[in-house]
Formats: structure tokens, sequence, C-alpha cells
């Protein structure tokens, strides 16, 4: 039976509910990487995404509609703006944007395809550090003060950012997000369609 592309208040419920949890988890990481600024600006970004992995592939495995990645990282975007990076929104709607393009024909049914996708937008959060570096630094400088950061902090971030760990920081963000994808394909299989999740 040919899977419906129409939307359903369940398909909407879903995507949002699961993109909060995705959104608590970074933010929960965000906030535990603080404390130390190695870990924050080196180790965050690539643990977040082998945790949420899991989470984006039940959420898209879930919905099987276009446009869920999309939605996701819409959303985020919002939340970004919201707190003042409103250069983020556009730019979390590009990531969007190319997860869609790799899993539109048919990408819920394709662990490849959900690999793929989440494995560009691992490698693309970089562009969350980079950015604001590269374009946009008083608008970031300016919501780093407003939040509270040290001079301290900024000045390590930069010091990471503009050195040998950047390399460093894009593979292993990127390992971690295929190696996250890995693991979520497996629970597909082994957890959530047993469950009835699926």
């Amino acid at each position: 039976m040919k899977q419906s592309n129409k939307w359903t208040v369940k398909d909407v419920i879903t995507t949002v509910l699961l993109t909060v949890v995705l959104v608590l988890i970074q933010l929960i990481i965000n906030m535990v990487g603080m404390v130390n600024n190695f870990f924050s600006m080196v180790l965050s970004v690539g643990i977040t995404m082998l945790v949420c992995a899991p989470v984006y592939f039940l959420m898209v495995s879930r919905v099987r509609k276009h446009f869920v990645s999309l939605i996701y990282m819409t959303i985020l975007g919002i939340i970004f703006l919201l707190m003042g990076n409103w250069y983020l929104l556009p730019y979390y709607i590009l990531v969007g944007v190319i997860c869609e393009i790799i899993l539109w024909k048919n990408g819920w049914e394709s662990k490849k395809k959900m690999t793929a996708a989440w494995t560009a937008a691992s490698l693309l959060y970089n562009g969350v550090n980079l950015l604001p570096l590269w374009f946009f630094w008083d608008t970031y400088y300016d919501f780093a003060m407003a939040s509270g950061m040290e001079q301290s902090y900024v000045d390590a971030f930069v010091s990471y950012y503009t050195s040998e760990w950047l390399i460093f920081i894009i593979i292993f963000t990127t390992v971690c997000g295929f190696v996250g994808s890995l693991i979520g394909g497996k629970l597909i299989d082994k957890h959530f369609k047993k469950a009835g999740v699926l």
C-alpha cells in the first residue's frame, strides 16, 4: 500500500514533540559543557549529534513524510533567533533543505539515506560556531555578553575555532553523527519496531 504524503495531526504532534526532545538534549549537553571550555568547544557538538541521532531516526521513520527535517531545523533556528542569533535561522533552514534533498525519495525507508542526512547535518552543524567568527562577530559578541558569558570563555572560543583544533572538531562532529546514525539504525530494527513504536 502506497504511503500517503498528506500530513495528519498525529504527524505534526509527533514531529513537534520529538523536536522538543532533540532541542532539550542539545540544551542539556550545552549547559553541562559550559563547566569546561574544552568539552564545550571541542566535544559538545559531536556528543550532541551522537546522542540526538537515534531520536532523529525515530522521528523520520515514524512520521514518514517530506519536510520533517526541515521543520525540525526551522524550529531549532527559531529558538536561536529568539535568543538573539538571528543569522542561524536561515542557516538551519538551509541545513534542513539539504537533509530533505538527501531524503526526498522515500528516505525514511532507507537507513543509508537517513545516515547520509544526519551525517551531513552533523558536518554542517559546525557552522553554528563558524558563522559568528566569519560573518556575525558583533551579533555573537553582544549575545555572549548579554547571556553572562565571561570574556575568558569568548577568548577560548576564538582560540579553538581559529587554530588547528578546528580540523579535529569538524572531523569529530561528523564521525559522531555517523556513529550515532549507525546506533539509530540498529535501534530501529531491534527496539523501536519490536516495541510497536514504528
